[in-house]
């Protein structure tokens, strides 16, 4: 294994135990809210207020679309989407977030923004916006690369 290989294992490594912290601490955060962190990523990118479909919600998040329509179950048994009715293709119904899903929505990002404030703090600005232009990178390469089908 090369250098250079080693050091982006070790990035990759650092990425899934960030993600997972975060996961922990959205789940801590919304606990009694019955919200869990899948259910709060499709209500952020629902929070747009830009009605969007199961497909768009998958390319957007870089999962799957059985994964998002699971989701997105879920959020409509507990009132937090609804659908309308998409002009451009009548079996591909759009998503947005219903009052109490934008209001439950608003209470998370409170709970989040002391959290978010104390790791803002605690990390240096240059610093994160080096490592978000690293990630988005890196994920247009594993975009491309997953398109390409050259991950066999």
């Amino acid at each position: 294994m090369t250098t250079q290989t080693k050091t982006l294992t070790h990035l990759i490594r650092e990425v899934r135990t960030c993600f997972n912290q975060l996961r922990t601490l959205a789940e801590t955060l919304s606990a009694d809210m019955e919200v869990n962190p899948s259910m709060r990523a499709i209500m952020e990118s629902l929070s747009q207020k830009v009605p969007r479909t199961v497909p768009d919600l998958a390319k957007e998040r870089g999962t799957s679309r059985q994964h998002v329509q699971k989701v997105i179950n879920n959020l409509l048994d507990e009132d937090l989407v609804l659908t309308v009715e998409n002009p451009e293709h009548k079996r591909s119904v759009l998503y947005v977030l219903t009052p109490k899903g934008d209001q439950v929505f608003r209470e998370i990002r409170q709970r989040e923004a002391s959290p978010m404030r104390s790791l803002a703090q605690a990390l240096d600005q240059s610093d994160i916006a080096v490592a978000a232009d690293v990630l988005a990178r890196m994920n247009q390469q594993l975009s491309h690369l997953i398109n390409q089908g050259e991950t066999k």
